[in-house]
């Protein structure tokens, strides 16, 4: 599948790992950025989906949420995260992401597959 994705995340392993998951999906064209920052320098193409994380260390998710909406209006994002604040969480699924999933929950995996299958990448 010739889609664009990002993950977003400054956990190095969980997103190498994510990032393996996607490809064994046919998923051919999937890019890691470790911080917030690095990956908004980077965006010259508007991704179809972004996988976020909250706690970034430079920006949090929703800064970049906000950012990426503005720029790219129809690309869709899940957030990773093991930020579980009911606040945050609420306020991220109101700005516009797709699906929060929280990151070392038993399930984690069956719940990334789940988003996968119900977006509508364009």
């Amino acid at each position: 599948m010739d889609y664009i994705i990002y993950i977003v995340d400054d956990d190095v392993f969980f997103a190498e790992v994510l990032k393996r998951k996607l490809i064994a999906q046919d998923y051919s064209q999937v890019y890691i950025s470790n911080s917030g920052n690095s990956f908004l320098e980077e965006l010259n193409v508007k991704p179809d989906l972004v996988f976020l994380d909250y706690d970034l260390g430079d920006l949090t998710g929703i800064d970049v949420l906000l950012k990426l909406k503005r720029y790219s209006p129809s690309t869709q994002i899940i957030m990773v995260s093991g930020q579980e604040r009911k606040k945050i969480v609420k306020e991220a699924i109101e700005l516009g992401v797709h699906r929060y999933i929280s990151k070392g929950q038993v399930n984690m995996n069956n719940q990334i597959e789940e988003a996968l299958l119900s977006i509508e990448l364009n």
